[in-house]
């Protein structure tokens, strides 16, 4: 019987608890990898920190990184871009501008 494509990401403890059984604690895991001690801990909850973190995550749990994180990677393993676009959708009216400045 054939299984879904996972569409879900791995939930935050499954990836720690999979980490740990494996390779023990997360710090020691990313001192062995030449990171700094909370690399792996901030990779895995704060996404976009590392990328580079976040494809040594999947390498370790022997998964694709989209398989991992699927709403950070995209099926070929390229990151999905999470920067906003921060330009000004329209002008702000002179009558709201203090001082003829804006705010």
């Amino acid at each position: 019987m054939a299984q879904k494509p996972c569409a879900m990401p791995m939930h935050v403890e499954d990836i720690k608890a999979e980490l740990r059984k494996r390779y023990g604690s997360l710090a020691s895991i990313s001192r062995q990898l030449g990171l700094n001690p909370n690399a792996l801990t901030a990779a895995i909850h704060k996404p976009g920190n590392s990328v580079r973190s976040e494809r040594r995550i999947a390498e370790l749990l022997e998964k694709t990184p989209h398989e991992v994180f699927p709403d950070r990677f995209h099926k070929d393993g390229t990151p999905i871009s999470h920067v906003v676009d921060r330009k000004p959708t329209c002008r702000i009216p002179d009558r709201l501008r203090a001082n003829g400045v804006a705010a």
